[in-house]
């Protein structure tokens, strides 16, 4: 075990994965960026106080013991890697988790996005495009909805079913449904879940414990 993976994970006990430029306080953030120094850690980036970031390419794995992490959180992540490469990071979350350890996960809602898409639901759809999408080109149902799952480098889609099932597969148990800024596990969840219409609209979002 590399020593600093072994005091990262004894100093911080809540871990956001592939955070991206979105940092929370009393978590050790973990986001990948090559202009920055691979391994480093760093304070208070982006005006943000209070906060840590690792940039470590979690390709590489997460950087705790095994058995050390009381709670994982990542939004808007799984979706980025394959539906085999997801499983086999689910297992690395669980494996890092205490027993009793719970997990958060936000993303795109499978289902939602194919009932907007076949019930021409021009609302949802619109609104996905003023946040995310050329509206000049992106006209279309089908249109948007390829927009969502290739534009952004998405490389699996999930629905509650679907990620109910590869949770479980793993050895996660009450693997429930929430509301988006609803959380039994997340104690400062208005902070890190702020007021997104687009994400409110679109996210599944799912608490599970080890």
């Amino acid at each position: 075990m590399d020593p600093q993976w072994m005091a990262l994970s004894n100093t911080f006990k809540k871990y956001n994965l592939g955070c991206g430029t979105m940092l929370y306080r009393g978590f050790l953030n973990i986001g990948y960026w090559p202009n920055l120094q691979n391994g480093g850690v760093y304070q208070n980036l982006n005006n943000t106080d209070g906060t840590f970031m690792m940039n470590h390419d979690l390709r590489e794995g997460i950087p705790a013991l095994d058995g050390s992490l009381d709670l994982i959180y990542h939004s808007h992540f799984l979706e980025h890697i394959s539906y085999t490469d997801g499983i086999t990071f689910l297992k690395e979350c669980y494996a890092k988790l205490a027993d009793g350890g719970k997990m958060r996960i936000l993303v795109p809602d499978l289902e939602k996005w194919a009932k907007a898409y076949l019930n021409n639901d021009r609302f949802f759809l619109e609104e996905y495009v003023k946040e995310a999408l050329d509206p000049a080109l992106y006209v279309t149902n089908a249109a948007i909805f390829m927009g969502m799952l290739h534009n952004h480098d998405h490389r699996c889609g999930y629905d509650f079913d679907t990620l109910k099932w590869v949770l479980e597969h793993v050895g996660f148990t009450n693997v429930k449904k929430t509301l988006y800024a609803s959380s039994e596990y997340v104690e400062n969840i208005f902070e890190i879940e702020p007021q997104q219409p687009v994400r409110i609209m679109e996210s599944l979002c799912v608490e599970c414990r080890k």
